[in-house]
């Protein structure tokens, strides 16, 4: 009896999806990601019954998966620094996403370095002494803002574009229908599928951003929402970024 239920779970799709996404590093990532903010989200629940027994331990969990990820992405401002030159270096770019691409880049690049420096100063390391480490840990966070930011601007103006070409698209097919053109009907049908397409990645793309967003100005004092809330944000884009990793993985 127990053999096929493990036969059917081995071979199921689920099963799959999670072995492509652990084979990778960003799924890992994501993973542990997913397990720090749940575990905050729930200590944050747990507070409030003084007294409980789980709330130390989650903690500790949220305390060891941010260290384990910083540990994983240690260096990884050298990718976002070539991404950011080899952007700027594109051509037939559009402007104003090459600027806010470069926001992006440059900011993730600064919070990574910081967090690489911020990591191998903690106890867990202790490779290097930083005279300042909490000033460390702001300029972090200001530039993972900055990043935010930027890829929220950039959604917006993905978005604004993808309305604009699919208004394009309904005027030329509305015209193409009085004449009964056949073929240029079938070309805006196509056309309207990927301009629907990208307006839901952009969608996607600015509703993570947006999210994430709230976790570093929280942090920073700028934005003053409740811990709860900053916990589920980072839940729900964790989740999201699974969601990205398998599919792209399929």
């Amino acid at each position: 009896m127990l053999y096929p239920l493990l036969a059917a779970a081995a071979n199921s799709p689920a099963a799959t999806a999670y072995m492509r996404a652990a084979a990778q590093t960003a799924g890992r990532d994501k993973a542990c990601r997913l397990g720090q903010y749940f575990a905050r989200l729930v200590a944050h629940l747990l507070r409030a019954r003084k007294g409980s027994a789980w709330l130390a331990t989650l903690v500790r969990v949220q305390a060891t998966l941010s260290t384990t990820r910083k540990i994983l992405r240690a260096g990884k401002f050298v990718d976002f620094l070539v991404q950011l030159i080899r952007g700027l270096q594109a051509r037939g770019v559009d402007e104003v996403e090459r600027v806010l691409g470069a926001g992006h880049k440059a900011g993730m690049a600064a919070f990574m370095l910081a967090d690489t420096l911020g990591v191998m100063h903690s106890p867990a390391l202790a490779l290097v002494q930083l005279r300042d480490a909490p000033l460390v840990a702001r300029l972090a966070m200001r530039a993972w803002a900055l990043a935010l930011a930027s890829n929220l601007a950039l959604g917006l103006y993905r978005l604004r574009a993808a309305s604009l070409r699919a208004a394009d698209v309904r005027r030329v097919r509305k015209h193409l229908e009085k004449d009964a053109d056949a073929m240029g009907h079938r070309e805006c049908v196509a056309e309207e599928h990927a301009v629907a397409q990208r307006h839901a990645a952009a969608l996607r793309l600015t509703l993570v951003s947006a999210l994430d967003l709230a976790i570093p100005t929280s942090a920073l004092g700028l934005l003053g929402i409740n811990e709860g809330l900053v916990a589920l944000a980072g839940t729900v884009t964790s989740l999201m970024g699974i969601q990205d990793v398998v599919l792209s993985s399929s």
